[in-house]
């Protein structure tokens, strides 16, 4: 088993470095537009990014979504995430740590992050299927999953649910009965925050609402349109000659809740959020970020970079960095609280499926945000509300 892992682990990284396993946006990014500032009295110069999040004061609102570990072949990436994510003081996550569970003798390639980054916020990360009984082996038990946290010295603990990535994976965990109430105890024993992490699928309004009833402290809403696991295992499948399994992870590669419409149906549970999943640029953080993300996640960008080089990492974030402020200038906004207060119109298909799902009256709010502030400061400063 945990052989098997560790091959899997570098596969991963492999067919997504070297395919193209994006998920097709349905609803996509350029559905969510800003409202333009003629005027936007803000200085791009001063432009503040500095978040809060689980407690802890981070300078940007960037986390290196959780990627890879398990193999040596990833120590160097792990190495030039964690140098980048110490620098720019932004939070990491590593990826599932069940590898090095299973097998201590791998564990380095999770505590190079650690090793590189002493202050930075590191987060965790094991799966929701660990914590129930499979056919092929039992669940995690609670020093098991305090090791993967103590590996890291982590901050927070992701526990992330990935039923589509088992079903298209041909040695995947199938069952999925029980995660919620398993969920719900470990919460309750361990000593730092749990996040419930998606990882390519979307979180709807009701789910994120039965992760906030097992107390989690956050959702990575992991939505639909950036990598697709479901892509990345019909590869690892088509290379063993698994069709029957291949087949299913081409079928259901578009499959899930497209990132922005997961943003807006998960703030129903009003729990910090990490907007993850196809977000490639500092318009699209922007973008997240207004609808109502606390942090956006970027994957394939960072690992992509971090394959190359710490270098490379660095004129990523920067390349980010810079966009994210100028789509806060032109939109009015100096610091995030006021990005969050800007106006923004949702068209497409997004807009489509949030209306038919109950949020037509969140869409118009969002889009008069400012003439409903200045509607309420013209009518609280008439002389018959004075009088």
């Amino acid at each position: 088993m945990a052989d098997e892992v560790k091959q899997r682990k570098i596969e991963h990284v492999n067919i997504a470095l070297e395919r193209d396993v994006s998920a097709p946006q349905r609803a996509n990014w350029s559905d969510i537009q800003f409202v333009h500032q003629a005027l936007p009295e803000v200085d791009l110069d001063q432009v503040d990014l500095t978040t809060s999040f689980l407690g802890h004061t981070l300078r940007y609102p960037i986390f290196m979504s959780s990627l890879t570990g398990g193999h040596p072949d990833v120590i160097n990436i792990n190495r030039n995430l964690a140098r980048a994510a110490e620098h720019y003081g932004l939070a990491l996550g590593v990826g599932s740590q069940r590898a090095a569970i299973l097998n201590p003798e791998l564990a380095a390639s999770y505590t190079i992050t650690r090793e590189n980054a002493p202050n930075a916020f590191l987060i965790a990360n094991i799966g929701a299927p660990q914590l129930i009984q499979q056919a092929g082996h039992p669940p995690f038990t609670l020093e098991q999953v305090r090791r993967a946290i103590e590996m890291i010295q982590a901050n927070a603990l992701a526990v992330h649910m990935n039923s589509l990535q088992e079903a298209a994976q041909p040695e995947g965990d199938r069952n999925a009965v029980g995660e919620a109430a398993a969920l719900k105890q470990l919460v309750q024993h361990i000593d730092r925050p749990v996040i419930s992490k998606e990882t390519g699928a979307g979180v709807s309004r009701e789910q994120a609402l039965l992760l906030r009833s097992c107390g989690v402290s956050a959702i990575d809403i992991g939505g639909a349109g950036g990598s697709s696991m479901s892509a990345i295992e019909a590869a690892r499948s088509q290379s063993r000659g698994d069709a029957r399994t291949m087949n299913i992870g081409q079928l259901y590669r578009d499959w899930g809740i497209p990132t922005p419409i997961a943003v807006v149906e998960a703030s129903t549970a009003r729990l910090p959020l990490i907007s993850t999943g196809g977000v490639r640029n500092g318009l699209d953080a922007a973008r997240a970020l207004a609808l109502g993300a606390t942090m956006v996640g970027i994957g394939f960008p960072f690992l992509k970079a971090a394959s190359e080089s710490y270098e490379r990492v660095c004129e990523v974030i920067e390349g980010i960095i810079s966009e994210l402020k100028v789509a806060m200038q032109l939109g009015g906004a100096a610091n995030l609280s006021q990005l969050r207060a800007t106006d923004i119109v949702v068209t497409g298909a997004t807009r489509e499926w949030l209306t038919l799902r109950g949020f037509e009256e969140d869409l118009k709010a969002m889009a008069q945000r400012r003439w409903r502030r200045i509607q309420k400061s013209a009518l609280s400063s008439s002389p018959s509300s004075s009088s």
